[in-house]
């Protein structure tokens, strides 16, 4: 999502919030919820700023009061970020252009019907076109600084990923995996000790009808009592540690195309079978790169923007009523 499209959508759901009254001047008027080095936060802009967490609800009705205090904290806390950002970029230098801005208005002003309902609702959201573009403004430069300060220099370059992946080869190595099917009869906890065991005789008949040659994957479908009945008991393929120990203890251990004796679990009974096997793979820089970019840049990027903040807040005065 570009800086300018993601302001835009922060600033119309702001405008559409207060254009239908969700926080009325009784609930936010005038009062501040925090001085950030002076410059207040209001309660309109914490209630706003509330409705950026929790959009699809709020715009449902569906949202208590007490609901929405739950997100109070977090939603002041993000006030609080996004005004020591905005007097960071103001410190550095760092401007919007006139034809971004006008860019940015014209979009906004685009995703109304007409320009009579955009003015409409503009006055409805107690905003006018100077105020809109104030906030407009301040959300671009905002995202203009995070872009620059953190996501820039989040950036992994290749040299940065061939570093990682040679001296973390061992975290790029496919274990190696089987194909399971799966026969499961349940049993309650609770059962006695006679309905438990006219269970196992009925894992027993079933496990009978395997060794005579009936189709595993149909007798899955037709008797197992669990969530791959439907694929015909088929698990896919698994490594170890996705299994309860009890099976893979016994499945892992089966040739290629042998299905287990009855195995006894906290769940019920069980029969396994093993179709196949893929042995351990190194995986190749090529094969993670995409992944492990993402990875490292979203480790990065949390990093810079909590250092940033940290830095931020120990110079700032920050008052919160």
């Amino acid at each position: 999502m570009t800086l300018l499209k993601r302001s835009i959508i922060i600033l119309l759901v702001i405008i559409a919030a207060a254009a239908q009254g969700f926080f009325a001047s009784a609930r936010a008027g005038d009062r501040n919820s925090a001085l950030v080095n002076g410059v207040p936060v209001t309660e309109a802009q914490l209630e706003a700023a509330i409705d950026e967490f929790l959009p699809t609800a709020f715009f449902h009705g569906s949202v208590t009061p007490e609901k929405r205090n739950e997100f109070r904290p977090k939603a002041l806390e993000n006030l609080i970020k996004k005004e020591l950002y905005h007097q960071a970029a103001k410190g550095k230098g760092y401007a919007v252009t006139g034809q971004e801005l006008d860019g940015a208005v014209k979009k906004v002003a685009d995703r109304f019907k007409s320009k009579e309902e955009y003015q409409r609702t503009l006055k409805a959201a107690g905003l006018t076109q100077k105020s809109l573009e104030k906030n407009l403004e301040r959300e671009l430069l905002i995202a203009q600084f995070v872009a620059k300060e953190i996501n820039e220099k989040a950036e992994v370059s290749d040299a940065m990923l061939v570093d990682y992946y040679e001296k973390n080869k061992a975290n790029f190595l496919k274990p190696e995996s089987f194909r399971i099917r799966h026969i499961m009869i349940k049993v309650d906890p609770t059962v006695t000790a006679e309905e438990r065991q006219k269970l196992k005789q009925e894992a027993l008949d079933i496990l009978e009808k395997a060794k005579k040659g009936e189709d595993f994957g149909d007798l899955a479908y037709k008797y197992s009592q669990d969530a791959w009945r439907v694929k015909y008991g088929d698990l896919g393929f698994v490594h170890k540690g996705r299994l309860d120990p009890q099976l893979e203890e016994v499945a892992f251990k089966l040739e290629k195309g042998k299905m287990s004796e009855l195995i006894q679990t906290i769940y019920g009974y069980h029969i396994v079978k093993l179709e196949d096997t893929i042995p351990a793979k190194q995986l190749s820089m090529d094969e993670v790169r995409d992944s492990l970019r993402k990875q490292l840049f979203t480790e990065r990027k949390k990093d810079l923007e909590e250092k940033l903040l940290k830095g931020l807040k120990e110079k700032a005065k920050i008052e919160i009523f």
